[in-house]
């Protein structure tokens, strides 16, 4: 049988003959992500901004907007508003270390991929789009390796990342292990790629039918393809993880309640929302929906999770488009994977799905450590 990652080991041959390696002991060992990357990511995308103080969204005839708002489930055989379900994935080996008189660096393999699923109206699944790459991250401190790895890799489907070149979740100028940096250009690039599949997939969407991401749409390029429309695309990010340090403030004048995260999250009712917040001025409007009953849950942010929107406008949202969209999360949550994934009381079945498809198509551990020997 011929290898499958012929060639990566001839990519890595060719670093081998410009530079010394160091083998990773015990062949290529896999680099996993730290537990709450997701929360890491939420607080990077979101550094400047501590406390939100305004409502982003406006009431039907000017009524009061609440702090918390009922969103009983809104069935399928009601509204079949969500038809798409998209979700990344990856997996990062450490291969070795190159060395050179002047310089060192990590030598590491990623696979990403993203996978879109098509809901039927019968309630069944269906794979619309799978996108998957190969990844292989080094440092570019020389352009005599840089441009040799190039010239190997071209006209294959192996994506060449240079480990030192800054990007949103790791800027130029921060001091960060070059090996923990690698994983993270993995999955940077695996954020590329979701935004390259979501793009695909707009064209089949509408006000009736909307794609559901997993993650944040806070990325750049995600931000600046939905927002090329000048108009709300329907498409909307779920983040199980988020940032927990941030503060609200509901109301004005001397009633005004400053809340932490973890106040206004204890106080959300099961099958309820809190009130739209806006973030960037109002380019993304976002709030919190509970899907679980507080008294089955361990602790009270279990069983919640953030919405997003991308809102090219800047104007206040319709109360009423997010009531429709969080009654229709709420109905998601009826089938979990309980056992099966730490975050199952946050998950929405379709996602666990599209995420499963897209593991599926990666390599296993056993045959990237079988097939990237060095010789």
């Amino acid at each position: 049988m011929p290898n499958p990652l012929q060639a990566i080991t001839e990519t890595l041959a060719q670093a081998a003959r410009e530079a010394d390696v160091l083998p990773a002991s015990g062949q290529a060992t896999i680099d996993e992500a730290h537990a709450d990357i997701e929360e890491h990511e939420d607080a990077l995308l979101s550094a400047r901004e501590h406390v939100y103080d305004t409502l982003w969204e406006a009431a039907e005839r000017g009524g009061t907007l609440p702090l918390y708002a009922p969103c009983p489930a809104l069935s399928r055989e009601e509204d079949h508003l969500y038809r798409y379900f998209m979700d990344g994935s990856f997996r990062s080996y450490f291969l070795g270390t190159l060395l050179a008189q002047q310089w060192e660096s990590p030598l590491t393999f990623g696979q990403i991929g993203a996978c879109v699923l098509r809901r039927r109206d019968d309630g069944s699944v269906e794979r619309e789009l799978l996108q998957a790459r190969q990844i292989l991250a080094v440092a570019k401190h020389s352009d005599v390796l840089w441009e040799a790895l190039e010239a190997r890799t071209a006209g294959t489907e192996i994506v060449l990342a240079d480990i030192l070149e800054g990007d949103q979740l790791t800027p130029s100028g921060a001091v960060v292990d070059l090996r923990e940096k690698a994983t993270g250009k993995v999955r940077w690039q695996m954020h590329l790629l979701e935004a390259q599949v979501i793009q695909e997939c707009l064209p089949r969407l509408d006000g009736d039918r909307w794609l559901v991401a997993d993650g944040s749409l806070r990325f750049t390029p995600l931000q600046e393809m939905l927002s090329a429309g000048g108009e709300v695309a329907p498409v909307l990010g779920i983040a199980k993880n988020f940032r927990r340090d941030v503060r609200f403030r509901y109301g004005r004048g001397p009633r005004a309640q400053d809340l932490t995260l973890y106040r206004l999250l204890a106080g959300l009712p099961f099958a309820h929302r809190t009130a739209a917040f806006g973030a960037l001025k109002g380019k993304v409007v976002f709030w919190y929906v509970r899907l679980r009953e507080q008294g089955q849950m361990e602790y009270p942010l279990m069983g919640v999770i953030k919405a997003e929107l991308i809102n090219p406008t800047g104007e206040a949202l319709p109360s009423a488009l997010i009531d429709r969209l969080s009654r229709a999360l709420v109905a998601e949550r009826s089938v979990t994977p309980h056992g099966r994934d730490r975050r199952w009381h946050a998950h929405l079945y379709p996602i666990f799905l599209a995420e499963t498809a897209v593991k599926g198509s990666f390599y296993s551990a056993e045959v990237v450590r079988s097939a990237l020997l060095w010789r």
